[in-house]
């Protein structure tokens, strides 16, 4: 299978980069850097091109700001690399990411089934998600389905199927990246999770995403509140397409 990779990354970030050299040569593993986008140093075309206010006000209950618009291109130009380098799937990391010995298991057991899921979350948000069917992949791993996936994207796999389905959705960008994965059902996305998860959130925090602090973006209370749930009802209404279980490995762990 034809497999990379990306760790995305600031130019100016040099002691992160440093840290996930680090962390990969340990495990063996290599990676391509993926130069962030600086929100902030985008011309006013230029965030034209990929952002509309209205678009991002009809979906969300906040104005985006240069990072979060900055730090959703960066994951954009990842996803790009695995069709411009025709991957069957790849390992998206943030430089903020701490890596576990497991990454490498998953890595091996779901290379052989890239053509039966689309993205696969490697990490959790503030509180793990519940899990509604699992699959035992072996060696204490598994992976299984999730109505309401976890809200980080310091690591996940996509698949090149994921790959074309996200950017077909991509623009103009309305969510920060975290939020718009959870939307999973308006990209008929075939999502995952896995468990334990092999990717941990640093505590430093990513700085892809760092121009102003979303808390301090003014919000609009009733469109939150409104928006969270209509969110909640698609959740329920959607769950019949949340995507099957791989049978690939549904099979293999019948016979094990």
């Amino acid at each position: 299978m034809s497999f990379k990779i990306f760790v995305i990354n600031l130019d100016s970030s040099v002691d992160r980069i440093e840290n996930m050299q680090a962390q990969c040569s340990k495990l063996g593993i290599e990676f391509e850097r993926v130069s962030a986008v600086r929100g902030k140093n985008l011309s006013s075309a230029e965030k034209a091109a990929v952002y509309n206010r209205d678009v991002n006000l009809a979906k969300y209950d906040k104005e985006l700001n240069d990072g979060e618009i900055g730090c959703y291109m960066s994951h954009a130009r990842c996803w790009e690399q695995i069709l411009i380098q025709k991957l069957d799937y790849s390992l998206i990391l943030e430089d903020d990411a701490i890596l576990t010995p497991e990454i490498t298991a998953y890595i091996a057991k779901l290379a052989d089934s890239t053509s039966e899921w689309d993205y696969i979350k490697l990490s959790h948000g503030r509180k793990p998600k519940n899990i509604l069917n699992a699959i035992d992949l072996g060696d204490g791993l598994s992976l299984g389905q999730c109505i309401k996936l976890p809200s980080t994207t310091t690591g996940q796999f996509v698949s090149q199927t994921g790959a074309k389905k996200l950017l077909q959705h991509a623009y103009p960008i309305a969510r920060p990246i975290d939020i718009d994965i959870q939307f999973w059902y308006e990209k008929s996305l075939r999502s995952f999770v896995v468990r334990p998860f092999p990717i941990l959130n640093g505590d430093f925090g990513s700085e892809i995403n760092q121009v102003t602090d979303r808390r301090q973006v003014d919000k609009r209370q009733f469109a939150r509140i409104w928006q969270k749930a209509k969110f909640e009802l698609n959740l329920l209404l959607h769950r019949g397409r949340l995507g099957a279980l791989p049978q690939s490995l549904v099979k293999q762990a019948k016979t094990k």
